[in-house]
């Protein structure tokens, strides 16, 4: 990995950290759907404690498209610990084969 590329990716960290710590959900989701959808699931590998925080904060469509991605065991637990309201609009937001 090129040096430049690490220094964005501490910066991305250092961001979400800053933002998190707000609890302004409008500002974490405005943070996040201005991410790439893999930066967003490294954040959800990187933060395991806030996985639910960062997939219920940021636009279903946007939500939907960051957990297409994750790993099944990483699915399996947002799934368990988000509400069941933001489970279903996750859920019938996915394509009917992946869900």
């Amino acid at each position: 990995m090129s040096l430049e590329l690490e220094q964005e990716n501490i910066d991305l960290k250092e961001q979400f950290e800053a933002i998190i710590q707000t609890e302004d959900k409008l500002s974490i989701r405005e943070f996040l759907d201005h991410q790439n959808i893999s930066e967003v699931a490294d954040l959800v590998y990187e933060y395991p404690e806030f996985d639910e925080q960062i997939i219920a904060g940021m636009s279903v469509h946007r939500a939907a498209k960051v957990f297409k991605i994750l790993e099944f065991p990483t699915q399996k637990r947002i799934i368990q610990e988000l509400p069941p309201s933001k489970t279903a609009e996750l859920l019938n937001e996915l394509p009917a084969d992946d869900r």
